[in-house]
């Protein structure tokens, strides 16, 4: 699934979260830091994110459930 996040500048940032493996929000420095399974010079990759993990845990469970929805054959909102 993706998710448009955004970066340090408030750019958009489109991470495919199938290949997230943590994430953490780090209160002092406000920003959310991905771990992802997608290696960069044989390590994994780090993103860093503004939105908070609550944030994005929300936007996970509303893609969830307009995934579920569309797979029922009802129509989005």
């Amino acid at each position: 699934m993706w998710l448009e996040l955004h970066d340090g500048d408030g750019l958009p940032i489109y991470v495919n979260m199938n290949n997230v493996i943590d994430f953490r929000w780090f209160e002092r420095e406000r920003y959310t830091f991905l771990l992802t399974n997608a290696p960069v010079a044989e390590k994994l990759h780090r993103l860093y994110v503004r939105e908070s993990a609550v944030e994005i845990m929300s936007m996970i469970r509303q893609e969830q459930e307009r995934l579920t929805t569309l797979s029922r054959g009802t129509p989005a909102s």
